[in-house]
């Protein structure tokens, strides 16, 4: 399995809404969940886009930002002396659940957002599924919603490919996949969760010595090789809880756990609930 597809065959997105936003003034806002992620492209116009913290970011027509996770956003709308009619910017916003914030690794990061140019390296290979998006999105037919979801998470899955190419990711998940050693590791911790993987194991899968790899991952993902497999174990047993699978016995046993105890332990531990309280918090 390739490294992409060891995450997004876990947790897959799911677009859940692709609509355009048109803003008729000079200032608006854009109030995003923190459990959800967001493409926001401009079709046509010049805006600031700033968080609470004044982070920000100016995009022009033909420009785009991905926010990992959802935060409001203020939104300032530039050069509008120049527009000759009311509608001063239009956006596209495409909103995809991965689930929730605590149970994805790809929502685990530092970074805000990743802007991306009309001039960036490689840009060119999403200009075709864009302009698929943008046509039926602008001027639906019928079955437009279905068509428009599809496309909406095929652009996510180039989108997330270009950003893994240009390293325009530089810590956590991401960083780690474009990094040509340690994602044979991570892509190993992916498809064989239950194996009993050692730092010099995974060191070895990497092609790297057992400090060199141990410095690196910790300094590129955040945390240690040990600390990534318990996670990505949990991450995964949470999963498989939410989809119906409670049978904790059996679910141990298949992400390398010998005693269901320790499992509940290490569970709560990571997750901050026990397993059973997994879909009582989902139907909050």
């Amino acid at each position: 399995m390739d490294r992409l597809s060891s995450v997004l065959s876990a947790f897959r997105p799911k677009a859940t809404s692709v609509t355009c936003c048109c803003f008729l003034e000079t200032r608006g806002r854009l109030p995003f969940s923190a459990d959800a992620s967001y493409w926001l492209y401009v079709i046509s116009g010049e805006l600031t886009l700033k968080t609470a913290g004044n982070n920000q970011v100016e995009l022009k027509t033909g420009e785009g930002v991905w926010l990992a996770s959802g935060t409001d956003l203020e939104v300032f709308l530039l050069n509008t002396e120049t527009m000759t009619d009311s509608l001063l910017a239009k956006l596209l916003i495409c909103k995809f659940d991965f689930g929730t914030k605590a149970l994805n690794p790809l929502l685990d990061v530092e970074w805000q957002w990743v802007k991306v140019e009309r001039g960036d390296e490689n840009v060119q290979q999403l200009s075709s599924l864009n302009a698929l998006l943008l046509a039926e999105t602008l001027e639906p037919r019928c079955g437009s919603q279905v068509v428009i979801e599809r496309l909406a998470e095929a652009y996510l899955v180039q989108l997330l490919r270009f950003f893994m190419q240009t390293k325009k990711i530089q810590f956590g998940l991401f960083a780690g996949l474009s990094d040509n050693k340690l994602s044979r590791a991570i892509v190993a911790i992916h498809e064989y969760p239950h194996e009993a993987w050692q730092v010099a194991s995974l060191a070895e899968k990497a092609g790297m010595s057992r400090s060199a790899f141990s410095g690196l991952f910790k300094s590129t993902m955040g945390m240690t090789p040990m600390m990534y497999l318990t996670s990505w174990r949990m991450r995964l047993a949470a999963q498989r809880i939410k989809q119906g699978d409670e049978n904790l016995a059996v679910l141990c046993h298949e992400l390398g756990y010998q005693s269901e105890a320790a499992f509940r332990r290490t569970f709560k531990k990571v997750m901050g609930i026990a397993p059973g309280a997994i879909n009582r918090q989902a139907r909050r």
